[in-house]
């Protein structure tokens, strides 16, 4: 017997509601997006059918999420554990094959025979699962259905689909498969790639079962086909190298600038920042490259700390207070550059006392004007 069902607040189902699908159009559009489009177009180009995209709602009926797709009343999927109950009667989406029962009936009434039609159904789906750097409660998952003869049921046409799928998605990456039974499928088997050598799972897939055909009066002597559904966020992780799924939402700006293309991952410290802004006294004219590389070998072991470095302000020696020239140490036709110097380890969090002496080798090794002068704004943390 399954789990007593436990219902969401109103509160918990706005929310939901409100969550970004990262499989929807934006401006501009995330890696998540970009990668089915990829997909999409690679199965296009190696000669299956156009797809035919579809779009359902969040909130959809136990009926279409379960039990059209065969699955029975009492399993512990359908248990609080799982599902996001709304009412007694519907949940949050917790798959997107909840879209496919309605989709294959209105492929089969209009599909002729020799005709093959592809569906796709991306999009937002809702857990309660394990949580780990695969795993989130709202991942996003793509449904591949391919309806046509009752000949292409075969397990050589559900490989060069797979195939097809992960040479776009994830190319040169190794993949194995093994038997995985599923409700609504026959000849079901589980899809992991090989990251590192250790195994991602990515996909399950079938052939589309006649039980599911007969229970959505298809015939199943006129129409047969394939069923795959996919894991969009682990795609894009493995294709670009992302370590940790929570990266795909994350705010932090120097994270999200690298969420809108599919080019390989640079790795980002989730460790605290510090800041701080150093005030020289130099030969006019010295470029940023320039004093970058300067400010690099002045920080030598220490220069991978090194995440930003920013020319804040310049000023002309005649621009300057008799004060400010003394306290800098300003010599005549020397200009005053503020840096903005900004560090962060990858592994672990710089202290202040290490900070302090990277900052006072830079100072020491870029300033230009009378020996020991020169002066240092307040320490900030980002």
């Amino acid at each position: 017997m399954h789990a007593s069902k436990k219902y969401l607040t109103d509160l918990s189902v706005h929310q939901a509601l409100l969550l970004v699908d990262l499989t929807e159009t934006n401006d501009p559009d995330h890696a998540v997006r970009l990668l089915l489009k990829e997909i999409l177009q690679g199965l296009t180009e190696k000669g299956w059918p156009q797809a035919q995209l579809l779009t359902g709602p969040r909130i959809v009926s136990a009926e279409e999420n379960y039990g059209l797709l065969g699955y029975d009343p009492e399993e512990v999927t359908l248990g609080s554990e799982h599902t996001r109950w709304v009412d007694e009667y519907s949940l949050l989406r917790t798959q997107t094959t909840s879209q496919i029962p309605a989709a294959l009936l209105r492929a089969a009434d209009a599909r002729q025979a020799g005709e093959t039609i592809l569906l796709a159904a991306p999009g937002i789906t809702f857990r309660r699962d394990s949580r780990d750097r695969w795993h989130c409660a709202e991942p996003h998952q793509m449904d591949i259905w391919v309806l046509g003869d009752p000949q292409l049921s075969t397990h050589e046409h559900l490989l060069r689909l797979v195939s097809d799928i992960l040479k776009s998605a994830v190319p040169e990456k190794p993949w194995v498969y093994s038997d995985s039974p599923h409700h609504y499928t026959e000849g079901g088997i589980e899809v992991n790639v090989l990251n590192e050598g250790a195994p991602v799972e990515v996909l399950e897939c079938g052939r589309i079962a006649k039980s599911l055909l007969e229970r959505l009066k298809i015939d199943p002597l006129r129409h047969g086909g394939l069923a795959l559904g996919m894991g969009l966020d682990r795609l894009t992780m493995l294709r670009k190298g992302i370590p940790d799924i929570r990266l795909l939402r994350d705010p932090n700006v120097r994270v999200q600038a690298q969420m809108h293309d599919l080019h390989p991952w640079s790795p980002v410290s989730r460790l605290p920042s510090i800041a701080r802004d150093i005030s020289l006294a130099v030969a006019p004219g010295l470029s940023e490259e320039i004093l970058t590389e300067r400010m690099l070998q002045a920080a030598g072991d220490c220069s991978d700390w090194i995440e930003e470095m920013q020319i804040k302000g310049r000023w002309a020696f005649s621009d300057l207070p008799v004060q400010a020239i003394e306290r800098l140490g300003l010599l005549p036709g020397q200009e005053n550059v503020l840096l903005r110097v900004v560090l962060r380890d990858c592994s672990r969090s710089i202290t202040t006392a290490e900070a302090n002496a990277l900052y006072g080798n830079i100072q020491a090794a870029l300033h230009e004007g009378v020996p020991g002068a020169g002066y240092k704004m307040d320490l900030a943390k980002g």
